[in-house]
């Protein structure tokens, strides 16, 4: 190839004369060099060295073959030599001692020039060169070629090196950048480096750092357009792979952009997509040289470290901008999170006070919310979050909303009314509108996923903010709520802190209990109305070692909360059937049935089925002896997988009780479809049902419906024999209460169950 340059650096050692001003390289160097030279001139056909000033002009010849005066210096050497070498001897490197410049001088490339320039300055600091140029073999050339690579790749691997180190210690990520682009262009001289970074997904230009590129290519690449076909650079994201192109002025990618890259200088253009770990585009990089040219392996190899060097950068400064934008923001609903709240509070209170301005909080807690995870995953989970956000914002959009994490959210009334009453009134008619937002079934694909929310309330000014963390005291006025049965909202009142305390001391404690096996089993008879046993309701109790015999009104609620009711509610399951079994054996209680309460978190598990299924498989029982006590609130919560679990339990011949039944929200149609085998009339009800007329009408509708609809009925609680006698006058023939026995450890009942069966 005609007129092909390869050039290389070398730095050497620089020790000035006395009296002569710092060199790039001394007098003793350069003899040195000259001595060195001549020692291989034997082997050349064409040889000279002559010392030179800055212009190229020669000022004296040192050596020569066939040259008799400096004026024959440019005239000895090939035109096409004369500009590569007149540009090394006027641009010399305040780093660099001597150049070394190989051309190859005709077609058959047979014939290659070497040229070593060495820089020195004289005592009036003018620049002077020693100019040594020899012709060489095209076998040699190819070693010098590759010794020249290899300093070459030494030098790319210390670049990777360098910004490596650079990207662990520098934060500014264009500072990275264009420390990178100017060492690619201080490695190579006659090229431009740039990089573009796009947004959108390789969509638009945001960011162009080319520090050296000349305004008419700059200015194209700050307005291009990212298409196949429009330059290297664009091609190279939209097509997400290399692009080379030799010649730009004949090239159809640059038909658009050849007057830039004539005015620029620029004759071929290179560049490289950068991509994430998932193969998105953050950019590209690109090389501009001065010449048409290809790349070598080499360059191909620096080409792909560069962008990958790249990538890295732009990819941490996208993760530093997402770390930054999650620290004030929560992942799932994109909602303001916890931190941000606390800053925004911060903010109210360092503003001056006007007139005594009132502040609210509304604390949102969804109720049973990880029961949905648990039942239909957290795909839907999320997506209930989400539903949840966006009717939080349509409701209290004047307001400031955030996500607490997980299913909490808060909200934050600014600018209510002055007067305390009437800011109070102002967050409670929010609370309404909040609640009433989300009555309405979430739909979720084919789903309709009802949910209800507790809510804690706190009121606030800006006189009496002080110190108090008002979030804490409006979470405990929510935990409140919930105590009181959920889908409620209470207002943070003093002490509120310590009865919440006191719950969390008692979940703590409940946890050892179960550790330590403190939870006992009673058993309470339930009869016909001849007084003879059929069964039994298993009933739990907690043998607490200080506090003795808790009842399970103390602690139930904690442990549905907690989320303990699963693993408590599947031992005593395992204690029944494993009953039940011991039964079995005997002739006299080989019939009695056990009736076992399911909690709505137990009831609604995934793998509840199968959990009962391997229970009766475990213990070898007869199924039908088994009875679960549901609540209205679990079989209404979600009818069709009620419907589901239970029609699927009771072809192997689990029954059904429906416990408490008369105190919800019952409907018919409802009732109708759940394969139920018993209702149970609540203790409420048979209380007072002697004296007052309005609980006997429920009774005995109850046992009407239960009738209708050929459903067996039990009434619970019955303490006295008048109220047997009413209960059996109208219908009912099954109890369960004090009248009959208390419940009993499993020893005491079965020897008096022994009695009783006699």
């Amino acid at each position: 190839m005609p007129g092909a340059v390869a050039l290389a650096d070398h730095v050497l050692n620089v020790s000035p004369e006395p009296g002569v001003s710092l060199s790039l390289s001394s007098p003793l160097d350069l003899l040195a060099a000259l001595d060195q030279w001549r020692s291989l001139v034997d082997d050349s056909a064409f040889y000279l060295g002559v010392e030179t000033n800055s212009a190229g002009e020669c000022l004296r010849v040192l050596a020569g073959d066939l040259i008799e005066s400096a004026d024959d210096f440019w005239s000895r050497l090939p035109r096409l030599t004369h500009d590569p070498i007149k540009a090394i001897l006027s641009q010399p490197s305040p780093q660099v001692g001597q150049r070394v410049l190989q051309i190859a001088c005709d077609e058959g490339q047979s014939r290659w020039l070497e040229c070593r320039v060495y820089y020195c300055r004289i005592n009036t600091g003018e620049l002077r060169s020693l100019l040594l140029v020899r012709e060489t073999t095209h076998e040699h050339q190819s070693l010098l070629a590759f010794q020249q690579e290899k300093l070459r790749a030494v030098a790319y691997e210390r670049f990777n090196f360098s910004i490596l180190e650079l990207i662990l210690k520098e934060q500014d990520t264009v500072k990275v950048l264009e420390k990178i682009v100017r060492d690619i262009e201080a490695m190579h001289k006659d090229v431009y480096c740039a990089m573009v970074l796009t947004e959108n997904l390789g969509k638009l230009v945001q960011t162009v750092i080319a520090p050296s590129l000349p305004p008419a290519l700059l200015q194209t690449l700050r307005q291009l357009q990212l298409q196949a076909g429009n330059g290297s650079l664009a091609t190279s994201i939209a097509m997400k792979q290399r692009v080379i192109v030799e010649n730009v002025m004949t090239h159809p990618y640059w038909v658009n952009h050849r007057e830039a890259a004539f005015a620029s200088g620029v004759q071929a253009g290179w560049s490289e997509p950068i991509l994430n770990a998932d193969g998105e585009v953050l950019g590209a990089f690109a090389l501009y040289y001065r010449q048409p040219q290809t790349p070598s392996a080499l360059e191909q190899s620096l080409i792909e470290q560069a962008a990958k060097l790249m990538s890295i950068v732009v990819d941490r400064h996208l993760s530093q901008e997402s770390i930054q934008s999650l620290a004030y923001l929560e992942p799932v609903t994109g909602l303001p999170n916890r931190k941000r709240v606390y800053e925004v509070l911060q903010q109210l209170r360092s503003q001056p006070v006007v007139g005594g301005e009132h502040w609210g909080l509304i604390y949102i807690d969804l109720d049973h919310f990880k029961w949905i995870n648990e039942a239909h995953g957290h795909t839907v989970g999320n997506s209930l979050l989400q539903q949840v956000a966006e009717r939080l914002q349509k409701v209290a959009e004047a307001h400031f909303i955030a996500c607490m994490g997980g299913d909490e959210f808060l909200v934050l009334l600014s600018g209510l009314a002055t007067p305390a009453d009437k800011a109070l009134q102002q967050l409670w008619a929010m609370q309404h509108k909040l609640q009433k937002a989300l009555e309405r079934p979430f739909k979720i694909g084919s789903q309709k996923l009802p949910i209800t929310a507790s809510m804690g309330l706190c009121s606030f000014d800006t006189l009496t903010s002080g110190d108090k963390d008002y979030v804490k005291a409006a979470d405990i006025a929510m935990h409140k709520a919930k105590q009181a049965g959920r889908n409620h909202a209470c207002l943070y009142e003093p002490g509120m802190q310590t009865e919440i305390a006191t719950q969390v001391m008692l979940e703590t404690e409940l946890r050892e209990a179960i550790a330590q096996q403190q939870l006992r089993l009673h058993y309470q008879v339930q009869v016909d109305h001849t007084g003879r046993p059929f069964g039994a309701e298993v009933l739990l109790r907690w043998q607490h070692p200080q506090r003795g015999m808790i009842s399970p009104l103390q602690f139930i609620g904690v442990a549905e909360t907690s989320g303990l009711i699963i693993e408590i509610g599947m031992w005593v399951l395992d204690q029944a059937c494993a009953q039940i079994a011991l039964w079995q054996q005997s002739l006299k209680t080989r019939e009695l049935s056990l009736s076992v309460n399911i909690s709505a978190r137990q009831f609604s598990q995934a793998n509840f089925i199968a959990m009962v299924k391997a229970c009766i498989q475990r213990h070898q029982i007869n199924p039908n002896a088994l009875r679960l006590e549901l609540t209205e609130s679990v079989l209404l919560e979600n009818v069709d997988d009620a419907v589901r679990v239970m029609a699927e339990l009771s072809q192997i011949g689990i029954q059904f009780s429906l416990d408490d039944f008369g105190t919800g929200y019952s409907s018919l149609q409802y009732l109708k479809k759940l394969p139920l085998y018993q209702l149970k009339i609540d203790r409420s009800f048979v209380n007072d049902i002697v004296t007052d007329s309005h609980d006997r009408t429920i009774v005995r509708t109850i046992i009407a419906m239960a009738q209708s609809m050929y459903l067996s009925v039990i009434a619970e609680g019955v303490e006295t024999q008048e109220q047997m006698e009413l209960l059996l006058n109208n219908g009912c023939r099954r109890y369960q209460g004090f009248l009959f026995g208390k419940p009993l450890p499993i020893e005491q009942f079965n020897t008096w169950l022994q009695d009783a069966l006699t």
